[in-house]
């Protein structure tokens, strides 16, 4: 027998305490009649105990759940910055497959507490990798004539936010640039 869940409960154990709770407040039965005591309806079938991870997870205290966390959760082990054909590409190196990301341009980058951060460049780009190990940070790399900058903004809720300092001539619109990634690496190619 297939029994539906709902936040915990199975739809026998919750028909039983509606059951039990109308019982005890009359039912709407007759006032002369007399009242009796039912006994609590038990459930006729309860599925078994979740294996899920969550539900193995609470076997471990807190801390050692997220210590396992961590450790599956990718580092930054390298940031660089080279010229290509094209143009110039930052490559970040993971010691885990590489991340999923979100990108744009900003007018200013900030940092933790919304604080505005200074970065060289006049055209800022914001990569934020998700699903990160919070304790992941990295040296800004040596910089080209193009990309001056590339810094960690910060790490939040598994979220690490890098800003990337590019030069770009006085009134030029943002570059144009794609990331894509290869195992281990993510490569931001910023065109010329």
């Amino acid at each position: 027998m297939r029994v539906r869940r709902i936040a915990g409960w199975s739809n026998v154990a919750l028909a039983s305490t509606m059951v039990v709770a109308l019982t005890a407040c009359g039912g709407g039965e007759d006032d002369g009649a007399k009242e009796t005591q039912s006994e609590p309806v038990a459930a006729a079938s309860s599925p078994a105990p979740s294996t899920t991870p969550q539900s193995s997870a609470s076997s471990r205290s807190g801390e050692e759940w997220e210590e396992e966390q961590a450790a599956q959760l990718p580092k930054v082990t390298d940031v660089k910055v080279t010229d290509t054909a094209q143009g110039d590409r930052v490559t970040f190196t993971f010691d885990a497959p590489a991340p999923e990301h979100l990108d744009t341009y900003e007018k200013e980058l900030s940092g933790p507490e919304g604080k505005p951060v200074e970065i060289k460049g006049s055209k800022f780009l914001r990569v934020a990798f998700i699903g990160i190990d919070p304790e992941s940070h990295f040296a800004s790399p040596a910089p080209n004539e193009r990309v001056l900058e590339v810094r960690h903004l910060m790490t939040f809720e598994g979220e690490m936010s890098v800003g990337i300092g590019i030069v770009a001539p006085d009134g030029a619109a943002d570059p144009a640039y794609d990331i894509s990634s290869k195992g281990t690496q993510v490569f931001v190619d910023i065109e010329d």
